[in-house]
């Protein structure tokens, strides 16, 4: 295991455990139809991501973005009946509970949409600690949500893993000091990284050997 000792495994939640980008794009499209008389495209939804909903919403609706942030909610939150974690995400997941690994989210979303997922997925069980964009003062790509985790479960940088699937995920990690895999099992392949210089994951069995490398025997 070349010394790494994995004592905590840190995930992003949108695109990584779950497949809920093409549900956020398609509200955030049906909010700027709805309230701004704009179609936005995939790419242009995906741009804005970095932010809570919020603040996406404040910055592009002004005085409404309390309407458009209820509507959306109402949207996403209808989107669920949709969603499902995948079997194998789910076998990780309990093979890490198995072995008491502690784990946390580290997100982007704010702390209402990140509940509803959960809850509306049954994922918070398997999860001792959320970090959401609430949480901090600066979100991803900034390191904050990770060191915050990892002092909250008292684990050093050294010992930890974050998988996620975007380039702020990979910024977060890498100035946190954290080793990173990207999760690429959700991301089209035109959009998969050339050549990339960083660990990934294409697949459920590339996500399971990752841990599985360095899982000790004797985890906690």
């Amino acid at each position: 295991m070349g010394g790494f000792w994995l004592t905590v495994v840190l995930f992003d939640l949108d695109g990584t455990l779950l497949d809920t980008v093409p549900l956020i794009t398609l509200c955030f499209q049906r909010m700027f139809k709805k309230y701004g008389d704009v179609a936005i495209s995939e790419e242009a939804v995906h741009a804005m991501f970095g932010p809570g909903e919020s603040v996406i919403f404040r910055r592009e609706f002004g005085e409404r973005w309390e309407s458009v942030l209820r509507d959306y909610l109402g949207c996403y939150d209808k989107g669920h009946e949709f969603l499902a974690v995948e079997p194998w995400m789910m076998d990780i997941l309990s093979d890490l509970r198995a072995r008491t690994v502690p784990t946390a989210i580290v997100t982007n979303k704010e702390r209402d949409t990140t509940r509803l997922t959960l809850e509306r997925v049954g994922l918070s069980p398997y999860f001792d600690l959320i970090v959401t964009a609430q949480d901090v003062e600066r979100p991803k790509p900034y390191p904050e949500g990770i060191a915050k985790a990892l002092k909250t479960l008292g684990a050093t940088k050294d010992e930890a893993i974050f998988l996620g699937d975007t380039m702020n995920d990979r910024q977060a990690a890498q100035a946190g000091g954290v080793k990173f895999v990207q999760a690429l099992w959700y991301v089209p392949s035109s959009k998969w990284p050339h050549n990339p210089m960083w660990p990934v994951a294409y697949t459920a069995q590339d996500a399971a050997a990752v841990l599985a490398s360095h899982l000790a025997s004797d985890s906690r």
